[in-house]
């Protein structure tokens, strides 16, 4: 009877060496104090290169690593890690991968910021030194620093600090590990008018701990590919339109400094049709919100400065008929500023029409229905008399208010009030 059992178990045994004998053949070991010398003479050529015999190794279930300090001649003030690890993919504890890694860069760097604190930072005034922040550190690497901006100057001073740092590291191997986030948290009201998502050009909505929403921030990142100069414009153009969609100010952002960014935007659009390549045009439409795009923006001279910005969406069916698009906050306001009794805040408020009627407007009149496919089964409404009145062939939260609602209410055209020369109404 034994001899049976041992019989119909040897398959199991068998299956279950096998299976030991190939994970243990999957399982790599160390590298050699020979193989991590030749990986830093390879990438150190030239130098001097003391690297301990001593190392500590540390061993976890799914990452083993055993790591070694050397010292490079042209770097007499560092010393550096180096460390051979053994990781598990596609399986936890399978340890089936090795490599070499050390951390020349982010000892560099952090040494090197902080004399650029000591040394060329104080140059630049108060307000430009407060942005500058620490990078943080993530054992053989650097974590992106982020600096906390309050204004729109503040984007420009980031970008000269940034510039600055750049310059004083000198070394291209050093500035292609440097990365950074500008976050800038919005001042004043952020209405719910993108329904439970961030706003744009807004990234991020502000959660407090209890759920609630009680603001939302920019956030823009820089590596070393991006084109600084393009990416703060593109960030100084996203406050002024977020402050327009909220119908605010703050961050910077006043009737004086909002009129001069519209006049600006508009004298860059007025260039676009003298552009002599394609390549020209893409690079300048990048620094405008103004565009020629189905769905762009466009500036409306209301007869008080500044100009707005309102949303422009064309016919699909002809590309010379277009319609104005206000958000809540912003025909709030322009009800006021057209002499109209308006009550409520800018995300839900009545007001009396010239027409003499009740009309209602809230962000929470647009529902979105859970797994549909598009807006066809979104539903977007105001009330009119106390009536829900639906909005048909919209296509985003941003399309419920309508250049023709907008006259019916106020009596005013504000097809008329569009400002000459922008290229999205001349096509």
């Amino acid at each position: 009877m034994e001899t049976k059992t041992v019989l119909h178990r040897l398959p199991l045994y068998v299956l279950v060496s096998l299976a030991i004998f190939m994970l243990d053949s999957c399982f790599t070991g160390f590298n050699s104090f020979e193989e991590v010398m030749a990986y830093l003479e390879r990438n150190y050529p030239g130098q001097r290169i003391v690297l301990s015999d001593k190392y500590e190794t540390n061993r976890g279930l799914s990452n083993d690593i055993r790591i070694w300090t050397f010292t490079l001649s042209n770097y007499p003030k560092d010393t550096f890690h180096v460390a051979s690890y053994i990781s598990s993919y596609p399986f936890p504890m399978m340890k089936n991968q090795n490599g070499i890694i050390d951390d020349f860069e982010k000892v560099v760097i952090l040494r090197r910021a902080k004399e650029f604190e000591h040394g060329p930072m104080k140059k630049f005034d108060v307000l430009t030194r407060r942005l500058w922040a620490h990078f943080p550190e993530s054992d053989f690497s650097l974590k992106p620093a982020r600096l906390e901006l309050r204004t729109v100057d503040d984007i420009w001073r980031a970008k000269h600090l940034i510039d600055a740092f750049d310059q004083f590291l000198g070394d291209k191997r050093l500035t292609e590990e440097v990365q950074y986030y500008l976050r800038m948290y919005m001042q004043g009201p952020c209405y719910d008018l993108n329904h439970g998502g961030s706003v744009p050009p807004s990234d991020n909505l502000v959660i407090d701990k209890s759920g609630k929403k009680k603001g939302c921030y920019i956030e823009r990142q820089i590596c070393y590919a991006v084109n600084r100069q393009e990416l703060c414009q593109q960030f100084y153009n996203d406050v002024m339109e977020f402050h327009q969609l909220m119908d605010s100010y703050g961050n910077g952002v006043n009737k004086e400094t909002f009129q001069a960014w519209a006049e600006n935007q508009l004298r860059l659009v007025m260039l676009l049709p003298d552009l002599p390549s394609e390549e020209k045009r893409d690079s300048l439409l990048k620094l405008l919100v103004v565009q020629d795009d189905y769905v762009s923006s466009v500036f409306i001279d209301t007869g008080m400065k500044p100009y707005m910005l309102v949303t422009l969406s064309k016919k699909e069916e002809s590309l010379d008929s277009y319609n104005l698009f206000f958000t809540y906050p912003q025909l709030h306001a322009f009800c006021l500023r057209s002499g109209l009794q308006v009550q409520g805040s800018g995300d839900h408020f009545s007001v009396k029409g010239v027409d003499g009627i009740y009309y209602e407007f809230s962000s929470q009149f647009y529902k979105e229905k859970k797994g549909a496919i598009g807006f066809d089964e979104y539903i977007c409404y105001y009330l009119r008399n106390g009536s829900k009145v639906f909005v048909k062939n919209f296509s985003s939260p941003y399309e419920c208010i309508s250049d023709a609602l907008v006259h019916r209410i106020t009596g005013r055209d504000v097809k008329r009030m569009v400002v000459n020369g922008q290229i999205s109404l001349n096509r």
